[in-house]
C-alpha cells in the first residue's frame, strides 16, 4: 500500500529522514516544522553588538560533531564542504577545589589537594581490587552503584555524584545505567596505571568518545541543518502540529487549517507531548506511561565578551554546588568566526527540574551565573559582558530511571501499531548524539520504504 510519509520536526533526525527519502526518489513525503527555520535544538542565533563589525554566533547549548562512522563522516563533509574544520583535538577541563584539572576527572587528579588525590586513587584501586577478586558479579543496580563499583568512593564523592546530580537534577541512586549502555565510552574508564599517572603528573592522554571533533568554520552549528535543508524539497516552516486522528490517519496543523492524510507518520515531537496533547483518543494505559517519563530542563545562556582571548580550553565542567552551572564553553575556540574581531564569547548551561520558571527566577539564575563566572576566574568582571542571549530548553536530558524502559515500551508498541515512528532524542526518549540522529534518520527512511 503506497501513501504519504509525514515527518514532524526539522531537527537533525527529521531532516535526515527526509534527506534519505529524497535520495531514494519517488517517495511522497512532507516535513512540517513549527519554527521559522530548521535545526530544532541544533541551531544558532546571531546577535549584533552596537559599535562592533559583525555578529556573535551563539549555538543553543554546546553542539560539536563527534563522528565515528565512515558514512556520517563522509556525509557531513560532503554537505558542509569547505565550511568545516575537521579533527579538532578536545581541550576540556574540570573546575573543583579552586583549581582546574583535565577531563576526565577520574584520570586527572593532579593538582587537587593531596587529601583529595589520596581518596580518589586509593578508592579507585580498592574498587578494582574488589572487582578482580569478587567471585560473583554484583547484580546490576543504580548508576550510583555503577559509579562506586567502577571508580570507588573518592572519585564518586569528589566528582561523579555531585556532577551527575547537578546535570540530571536527581541523585545517581535514582538513575539506571541505561544511557551508558548506549555507548560505554560516554563515561571514560581508565585503568589503574592511568589513574596513578594522572595523580602524579599532568597527564595529557585523551580518554572517551569525544577526543576529537569537527565544527563549521562559519555560521555555527546551524550550518549543518541548513545544508540538509538545501537537499530536501517538501518542507513547511512556521506550521504547528496540532493533533492526529489515528483512526482516519489524518494530521492537523495550525489548529485544523491544514489537513494531511498519511500512510506513515514520523514524529520527533517530545514523547509526552505527542501522547498527552496531540494524538486523539489515546488509551489510559499509554497516557499513564507518558506521565511517568522524566526529564530535565536547561537554561542556555550565551554571553558576548569584550576580550579577545579566554584561556580555558573548549569547555569546563563544574561539579560543585556553589556553582550554578554544570558546564561552560568557549565557542571562539571552535572557530574564530564565532565572534566579532577583538571579542570572545561564553556559553553557560544550567539544569533545573522541569517546572515553569518565572521571569524573576530566570533573572536570579542569570545574575548568579554571572557572579559564578567571575568567581571561577572566567570573567574578570561582569562589565566585560557586551551582549547576551538566553533560552529555556524545556526538554534537555531524558532521565533513565527505573520506570523509563517499561513505560517507553508501552508507548512505542502502541505507536508502531498505528504506523507512527516516534524517533530522535526526544521522540525516541533517549540520550543520543548528533551522529546518532543522522544515522537514525537514515534507518527510519529505509524502514519506511521497505514497508510500502
Amino acid at each position: 500500500m503506497a501513501g504519504k510519509m509525514l515527518i514532524i520536526g526539522a531537527g537533525l533526525t527529521g531532516l535526515s529522514t527526509a534527506f534519505h527519502l529524497e535520495k531514494m526518489g519517488g517517495i511522497d513525503y512532507s516535513v512540517y516544522e513549527k519554527e521559522k527555520r530548521v535545526g530544532g535544538l541544533c541551531r544558532s542565533e546571531y546577535k549584533p553588538c552596537p559599535g562592533l563589525k559583525g555578529k556573535f554566533t551563539f549555538d543553543i547549548l554546546g553542539h560539536l560533531l563527534h563522528l565515528k562512522e565512515e558514512y556520517t563522516i563522509g556525509l557531513v563533509r560532503r554537505l558542509l564542504k569547505e565550511n568545516l574544520t575537521t579533527d579538532i583535538p578536545r581541550d576540556s577541563w574540570i573546575y573543583s577545589k579552586g583549581v582546574y584539572t583535565r577531563y576526565p576527572f577520574q584520570a586527572n587528579t593532579y593538582g587537587l589537594p593531596p587529601k583529595v588525590v589520596k581518596e580518589c586513587v586509593f578508592g579507585f584501586i580498592s574498587a578494582k581490587y574488589h572487582s578482580l577478586h569478587c567471585k560473583t558479579r554484583p547484580p546490576e543496580g543504580s548508576f550510583y552503584n555503577w559509579i562506586l563499583q567502577n571508580f570507588g568512593e573518592g572519585i564518586a564523592k569528589h566528582f561523579m555524584i555531585p556532577y551527575n546530580q547537578k546535570i540530571w537534577t536527581v541523585h545517581p541512586r535514582d538513575l539506571t545505567c541505561g544511557w551508558i549502555k548506549v555507548n560505554p565510552k560516554y563515561v571514560p574508564s581508565p585503568n589503574i596505571q592511568e589513574v596513578v599517572i594522572g595523580a602524579l603528573e599532568d597527564q595529557k592522554k585523551h580518554f572517551g568518545y569525544n577526543v576529537r571533533f569537527d565544527y563549521p568554520r562559519r555560521g555555527g552549528i546551524q550550518k549543518l541543518p541548513d545544508a540538509f535543508e538545501a537537499k530536501i524539497k517538501n518542507l513547511e516552516l512556521n506550521t504547528n502540529f496540532s493533533r492526529v486522528n489515528i483512526r482516519k490517519k489524518v494530521a492537523y496543523f495550525d489548529g485544523g487549517k491544514i489537513e494531511e492524510k498519511f500512510r506513515f507518520l514520523v514524529s520527533t515531537v517530545p514523547l509526552p507531548e505527542l501522547i498527552l496533547e496531540i494524538i486523539e483518543d489515546v488509551p489510559e494505559k499509554v497516557k499513564n506511561a507518558a506521565l511517568k517519563l522524566k526529564y530535565t530542563s536547561v537554561l542556555s545562556l550565551n554571553l558576548g565578551i569584550k576580550r579577545e582571548e579566554m584561556d580555558h580550553g573548549h569547555w569546563v565542567y563544574f561539579p560543585e554546588k556553589e556553582y550554578l552551572f554544570y558546564r561552560v564553553g568557549f565557542p571562539k575556540k571552535f572557530s574564530d568566526e564565532m565572534c566579532p574581531p577583538g571579542t570572545s564569547s561564553v556559553y553557560v548551561e544550567i539544569a533545573y527540574k522541569p517546572e515553569p520558571i518565572t521571569q524573576e527566577k530566570e533573572e536570579k539564575f542569570v545574575a548568579r551565573a554571572k557572579k559564578n563566572l567571575v568567581k571561577a576566574g572566567i570573567l574578570r568582571t561582569e562589565r566585560e559582558i557586551l551582549v547576551e542571549h538566553r533560552e529555556r530548553i524545556a526538554y534537555a536530558y531524558v532521565i533513565y530511571d527505573r520506570n523509563r524502559d517499561r513505560n517507553l515500551k508501552i508507548i512505542q508498541d502502541y505507536l508502531k501499531e498505528k504506523d507512527i515512528y516516534s524517533v530522535g532524542r526526544y521522540g525516541g526518549w533517549k540520550y543520543s548524539t548528533m551522529e546518532e540522529a543522522i544515522l537514525e534518520g537514515k534507518e527510519v527512511a529505509e524502514k519506511l520504504v521497505s514497508e510500502l
